[in-house]
């Protein structure tokens, strides 16, 4: 299978990523029917990017046979209609390295490499190194810019999801903007912040409200500040903050949203919190007055 060029991945990151957060059964299974969902709300709401991350998608919670059937799941169900993002674990070269072959042979774009947070400067250059000999990479977090500069000229490396402070972003951008595409962490207020350098988002919203992403982007790329302003106030920050409603903050909140809609199980492995029903029953009214109950799959 001829692997997606680096170019090519720069020009179809764009607008809102649909980062995908694993759902369980009650039993603790993956709720893969679920997963094959929320893919499915993505691409039909126009998110054109199909996202696996170690956090939305729970990697600390899971195996690494789990890690690589979501993957499978993932080619799988995009079938080629968006860009695919894989993600590894905190593993050692060797694995990630296999783990990359394994992504390129499955027909995966980019992987998500995240070293781990012992390492090195130097350890870590070579581990980005390493898996960007096999398949293109996309960097996640807030690396120094002395490990981007010792990077920054491999081709492979082509994009970044950056996940630091808000000072570290806006000035990443602007350094390392003409070698590598860029995606906000985070909510929509995020992305609004680095509104200058016009970058794709994570948007989670594009797993059961894919409207919401589809009127924030159309909002920025028309330039209406006002309108993208108002979704913010009037939807994503009352949405957030019903999360302390539920003890298990706002992963359960989304997990239970996604139930809501039809979309997914809302159960999450322990120790992380699944929302109880009585929490389920208090959020349902606020939510719908928000117009976040959509049943996408109707």
């Amino acid at each position: 299978m001829a692997q997606t060029q680096p170019q090519t991945i720069k020009d179809r990151l764009d607008g809102p990523v649909n980062s995908i957060p694993t759902p369980f059964l009650a039993n603790g299974d993956i709720d893969i029917d679920g997963v094959r969902n929320i893919i499915d709300v993505g691409i039909a709401g126009g998110s054109e990017v199909s996202l696996l991350t170690y956090g939305d998608s729970q990697f600390d919670h899971l195996s690494d046979e789990e890690v690589a059937e979501l993957t499978r799941c993932l080619i799988d169900q995009v079938k080629g209609r968006a860009l695919t993002v894989a993600a590894t674990r905190r593993w050692s070269n060797a694995k990630a390295v296999e783990f990359a072959h394994f992504c390129k042979d499955l027909g995966v774009d980019v992987l998500m490499v995240l070293p781990s947070d012992h390492a090195r400067p130097g350890g870590k250059v070579e581990h980005y190194r390493a898996v960007a000999r096999v398949m293109p990479v996309m960097l996640v977090g807030w690396p120094p810019h002395e490990i981007l500069d010792a990077i920054v000229d491999m081709d492979n490396i082509c994009c970044f999801k950056e996940d630091g402070a808000l000072d570290y972003a806006p000035d990443t951008m602007q350094k390392y903007g003409d070698a590598w595409k860029f995606m906000t962490g985070g909510g929509l207020w995020r992305n609004f912040t680095q509104w200058p350098w016009r970058p794709a988002f994570f948007c989670y919203f594009s797993s059961f409200a894919p409207h919401v992403a589809r009127d924030y982007w159309d909002a920025v790329q028309r330039s209406d500040v006002e309108k993208a302003s108002s979704i913010i106030r009037q939807i994503e920050k009352p949405f957030e903050a019903l999360a302390s409603n539920v003890d298990g903050g706002f992963q359960a909140l989304w997990r239970a949203t996604l139930e809501l809609n039809g979309v997914a199980s809302r159960f999450l492995r322990p120790p992380m919190v699944t929302a109880t029903e009585e929490e389920v029953d208090r959020i349902r009214g606020p939510i719908e007055e928000l117009g976040l109950i959509t049943h996408p799959l109707a």
